[in-house]
């Protein structure tokens, strides 16, 4: 009997407001399949088969769907922890989800659909349904199910890694902290998760830590930080080229023509943008402000309007900050003295509001130099240095 089956009577039973009497009439007495709900009885497939019967559950014993089952979970795992699963992976869970979700790998196709989310159905609802069974999920899987949490910030990461410290999840420990502005936490998490990816042989591992390590130090401050950015990106695009993933060698050009542009260093951010053949609505936005910053004014909104023709092309729960960024520079390039104008100062704290609630704290710092340059003409100097606190130059 399978650990999980006890607890999914016992929840199909009361959805459809049966008794344990009224359920095992019959087929066994009331205390044994009590001891099957709460996982104390190892009952025999003839009585599991007989309860699941009444419920109306079909329970999947045939041996050849069970054994292509097994294969699939086990290729579906591997690719989750080495950056290459894809929504599409998931087509023959999705297609024969009666079959898999009344059979043995019930828990492992709930979870691996957790990685892709079907339609607005987001991970938060599907764990509160895994929940119950967490007590009784096998190893794998519940490395899989505390890792979702700690994405979710119900546990923390250094409680998963206890249990495991493969590549994967460390690297994706190192990418939660470098979302929430733990720049040095990060960049030692992802180095572990480097190393790991090399005992481990997995190439594809090496280049999301890699790639990752380049973003965080772009986003330090501290001496040295640039260095160990291209040290890192180079590194990166070596390994991106080897494995011909031209995408995300196209993210570093941009990585790094964006931080250029935060550097003041508009040239070479110009340089890197023109290497960038993937031309994504965040790049349109950063090349029209290294324009900008240049005084070429005209060629900055030209950017901007090719960059905005593509915001209704992105997913929906995006579009209003990628809308709020847009305007907030166009505003910039039609207007000389928006220094001093109240509205454009709405524009941007709204916008770095929404940002600061939906991405990484990076995106939010970019904004900061622009509210000091209007807080400055305020001569608001208390908040400066409290934004300058938080996001130290």
């Amino acid at each position: 009997m399978e650990p999980f089956l006890g607890i999914l009577i016992r929840k199909e039973r009361l959805k459809q407001n049966l008794s344990q009497e009224g359920l095992c009439k019959g087929i066994c007495v009331v205390s044994y399949v009590s001891k099957i709900e709460k996982g104390q009885a190892d009952a025999s497939p003839e009585i599991i088969s007989a309860l699941l019967q009444r419920l109306g559950i079909s329970y999947e014993t045939d041996p050849s769907f069970l054994k292509q089952a097994q294969t699939l979970i086990g290729q579906l795992y591997e690719k989750l922890y080495s950056y290459t699963l894809k929504e599409e992976d998931l087509r023959e869970i999705r297609q024969e989800n009666s079959r898999y979700l009344s059979s043995k790998y019930m828990l492992d196709a709930l979870l691996l659909l957790c990685s892709f989310p079907e339609g607005e159905r987001k991970p938060a609802p599907l764990l509160e349904e895994l929940q119950e069974y967490a007590p009784c999920m096998a190893k794998r899987q519940y490395e899989l199910y505390l890792y979702y949490l700690c994405l979710e910030g119900k546990e923390p990461f250094d409680k998963l890694l206890k249990l495991t410290a493969n590549s994967f999840f460390l690297i994706q420990a190192g990418v939660w902290h470098w979302t929430k502005g733990d720049y040095m936490q990060a960049a030692e998490l992802l180095s572990k998760g480097y190393s790991a990816a090399c005992e481990e042989g997995n190439i594809y591992n090496m280049l999301e830590a890699k790639a990752t390590l380049g973003n965080c130090y772009s986003s330090m401050d501290s001496p040295g930080s640039r260095e160990m950015m291209m040290r890192q990106y180079q590194v990166a695009e070596r390994i991106a080229q080897a494995l011909g993933a031209e995408s995300c060698i196209q993210d570093i050009y941009y990585n790094i023509g964006s931080t250029s542009l935060e550097w003041g260093e508009t040239d070479l951010a110009e340089a890197y943008f023109q290497k960038c053949t993937s031309q994504s609505i965040w790049y349109y936005h950063k090349y029209a402000i290294c324009k900008e910053k240049q005084g070429k004014r005209k060629e900055a909104l030209a950017l901007l309007l090719q960059g905005r023709e593509k915001i209704p092309n992105e997913p929906g729960d995006v579009s209003r900050e990628l809308e709020e960024i847009y305007d907030v520079v166009e505003y910039r390039l039609r207007h000389e003295g928006y220094q001093e104008d109240p509205q454009y100062e709405t524009l941007l704290r709204t916008c770095m509001k929404h940002l600061g609630e939906r991405f990484p704290k990076s995106y939010q710092k970019f904004h900061v130099p622009f509210l000091i340059e209007v807080l400055e003409r305020q001569r608001k100097y208390k908040e400066i240095c409290e934004w300058m606190r938080e996001f130290p130059e």
